[in-house]
């Protein structure tokens, strides 16, 4: 465990200094995303000094459960960024080279890229929960969990939907478009939510569980809100494992994607 733990920090970090190699390009994706995100959280401030509330939620609700995104996509590109494209990475049979090689295949997957736009997401995520969410010094063990459980959950469902390109050669848009749909269908207030729409939220897209679970808990901590988080990253993680090795079992077999 210690020296697959170690061979992952050392991919990541490699990968954190190539993202860092052209300082230009960094600092103007940086900066792109931070003003992407100021953007949307104008937008936000703009609706709620109209309305001042929707559902139920207020502006330090909608602030948290932003930041609270923004944290996980940030720790997930710059950390994990290898499951944005895995599915592509599969499907060009990258996966030969690291089959001969220590156990670990998705630590090394996740880490072979650092995104370098997510810092921007993880510098707005700091602003927007320090400013606008109201958060206390109590709510921070709450909050650090939260985004772990989050980021688990979203890098789990990339993992789960890249999976697919194992039995289909299309797979790699389509898993794309999933994460991003899983990240959108999570950027909006709960209270929307009713119904199959609520269901299929926190199953097949499991948007619930990236950000309005642990969100949830921020706000109203206790032994039920902290074991449905618990229960959502540990039940997501094993099946991104699963279905991922099962994926791998076929691929020794020689078995290919079917169109």
């Amino acid at each position: 465990m210690m020296r697959a733990i170690g061979l992952y920090a050392a991919q990541s970090r490699a990968a954190i200094r190539t993202s860092f190699s052209d300082r230009g390009n960094f600092a103007i994706q940086v900066g792109g995303m931070i003003v992407n995100d100021i953007f949307f959280l104008t937008l936000w401030v703009l609706f709620f000094a109209g309305f001042r509330s929707i559902g139920g939620w207020t502006l330090p609700d909608m602030a948290l459960l932003f930041g609270l995104t923004m944290s996980v996509v940030g720790i997930s590109g710059v950390f994990f960024g290898g499951y944005r494209d895995l599915a592509a990475t599969l499907l060009r049979g990258e996966l030969d080279a690291l089959l001969t090689q220590p156990k670990g295949l998705i630590s090394r997957l996740l880490a072979r890229e650092s995104i370098a736009t997510a810092w921007g997401d993880l510098a707005g995520a700091v602003f927007v929960l320090g400013v606008f969410a109201r958060l206390q010094v109590a709510d921070i063990p709450a909050l650090l969990l939260a985004i772990a459980a989050g980021t688990t959950v979203y890098v789990s469902a990339a993992i789960s939907f890249a999976s697919l390109a194992f039995w289909a050669a299309g797979a790699r848009s389509f898993a794309r478009d999933l994460t991003d749909f899983t990240l959108l269908f999570s950027s909006y207030p709960g209270s929307i939510y009713q119904g199959a729409v609520k269901t299929i939220a926190f199953t097949l897209l499991p948007a619930g569980f990236v950000v309005l679970a642990p969100m949830g808990m921020v706000r109203d901590p206790g032994l039920q809100t902290l074991a449905l988080v618990v229960f959502g990253a540990v039940v997501y993680a094993a099946i991104a494992v699963g279905l991922f090795h099962l994926g791998v079992a076929r691929y020794r077999r020689g078995a290919s994607p079917s169109l």
